[in-house]
């Protein structure tokens, strides 16, 4: 979906970060990125400032999804988003985005939804959590293609491939791959965030899978979406 390619059609390495999240997670994003990408633009953004060594590196006061709500349009500055909360950054960022022309309804997920996904579990309603690993992965697995870096195993159908292929009831699935950058670090396309946001809109009168996935991990949000009247013409 996204469009990270130069004038020749060779692939652009990203260079431009923001880093949703400035805990745990979010802090190994930047570690990671500053010592293996050189000239790095990192922005990161979360409600508690955190002091970084390297004077660079932005910080952003914020609460993440509010934030990126606001900033991210086709002409934003930057190459790849890093969610680094425990909230599935793409569904609530498209769940704020939209509320102004929609309703939106968590979908309860049927058994016979969940059992189609591989070691799914429940979140809040409508969510859940899938994975490929029935164990902790590292969290440096370099995500090899054709095997799994801790089993040695084949590595199954790409769990982003997998989500799109299934068929939950006229439900349209609409799956953003999460793209390893470096080991234990990935992220989503800006492009392939605001191509979901289009698709939404679009086909508002199904009910909508939002997935979030790479090769192995995934979240999922089932939700419905209902026009809002239009407001009424004054006097």
């Amino acid at each position: 979906m996204h469009n990270n390619k130069d004038q020749t059609g060779h692939p652009v390495r990203p260079h431009r970060f923001w880093i949703i999240g400035a805990g745990r997670f979010g802090q190994i994003a930047v570690d990671r990125i500053s010592r293996h990408i050189p000239g790095a633009s990192i922005t990161v953004v979360d409600k508690q400032a955190i002091a970084f060594e390297d004077a660079g590196i932005g910080m952003i006061c914020q609460d993440g999804i509010q934030w990126l709500a606001a900033s991210l349009d086709e002409n934003a500055s930057v190459d790849l988003i890093v969610p680094a909360i425990p909230v599935h950054v793409a569904a609530a960022w498209l769940k704020l985005t939209l509320k102004r022309l929609f309703e939106i309804n968590s979908v309860a997920i049927p058994d016979a939804w969940l059992s189609q996904m591989p070691h799914a579990y429940r979140g809040a309603t409508g969510q859940a959590f899938v994975s490929h690993a029935d164990f902790i992965c590292p969290d440096n697995c370099p995500e090899p293609r054709e095997i799994c870096t801790h089993t040695g195993k084949t590595r199954p159908l790409d769990l982003f491939r997998l989500l799109s292929q299934l068929d939950f009831d006229n439900v349209l699935p609409i799956v953003l791959r999460s793209y390893q950058l470096l080991p234990g670090v990935g992220g989503v396309y800006p492009a392939d965030l605001l191509t979901a946001q289009a698709a939404v809109c679009n086909n508002s009168c199904r009910p909508l899978m939002i997935a979030t996935a790479c090769r192995c991990h995934g979240v999922v949000d089932f939700i419905r979406l209902v026009k809002k009247p239009a407001p009424a013409e004054p006097g």
